[in-house]
């Protein structure tokens, strides 16, 4: 048993040296730096979750894979719903409710929200969508597609955007929802792939 703890504790001084010691780890974690010296040190035999879990979560893998352990399956945090009116609520502070299997062609910043209800049509219920790269100012290629948009007034939607005959100003469609028209819109991401759960 104390081979095992040694080994894991080994691979995480490696992780943690190759992403700028122990300082920057914590500070990127928001996790105490001491009790990382502690662990490293050999003061303690483990990390706690509430240690390990933020860490993993800061650097995007697995909490076993920072031990040493094999990468399981890439996965993406879900870290919003998608309520009524297709209304984008992000988490308290972004924590991650869930994650997720990620798209095939997921990037490091692909990130997954959770359709609740029946906001974009009843069939959608628990399904989830997965975007990106956020754009600001709106790019041309986003015309036309189904985004994530997010609205000076501080609204995040879900909405098909068109441009308006306007400059600088957008239409926003949905299936359940009367169309917004003419609006300036802050960022939009387009949404790379819709799955049930």
């Amino acid at each position: 048993m104390s081979d095992e703890i040694d080994q894991r504790r080994e691979a995480f001084r490696t992780f943690v040296e190759a992403r700028g010691g122990v300082a920057s780890v914590a500070r990127k974690a928001k996790v105490s730096a001491t009790t990382l010296y502690s662990y490293l040190g050999g003061k303690s035999a483990s990390l706690l979750d509430r240690t390990s879990n933020p860490i993993a979560t800061a650097f995007g893998v697995s909490v076993e894979e920072m031990f040493g352990g094999e990468r399981p399956a890439r996965t993406v945090p879900v870290v919003y719903h998608v309520g009524a009116g297709a209304t984008v609520y992000a988490l308290p502070d972004q924590e991650p409710f869930d994650f997720v299997d990620a798209p095939e062609d997921a990037s490091d910043s692909t990130v997954a929200g959770r359709i609740e209800g029946s906001s974009m049509g009843a069939m959608f219920d628990g399904w989830l969508l997965f975007w990106d790269d956020m754009r600001s100012p709106v790019t041309p290629d986003l015309y036309g597609e189904v985004c994530v948009v997010s609205l000076y007034d501080d609204r995040v939607l879900v909405k098909q955007l068109r441009p308006s005959k306007e400059p600088g100003l957008f239409h926003l469609f949905s299936n359940t929802e009367p169309p917004i028209l003419d609006v300036p819109v802050r960022w939009a991401a387009k949404v790379t792939q819709m799955r049930p759960r």
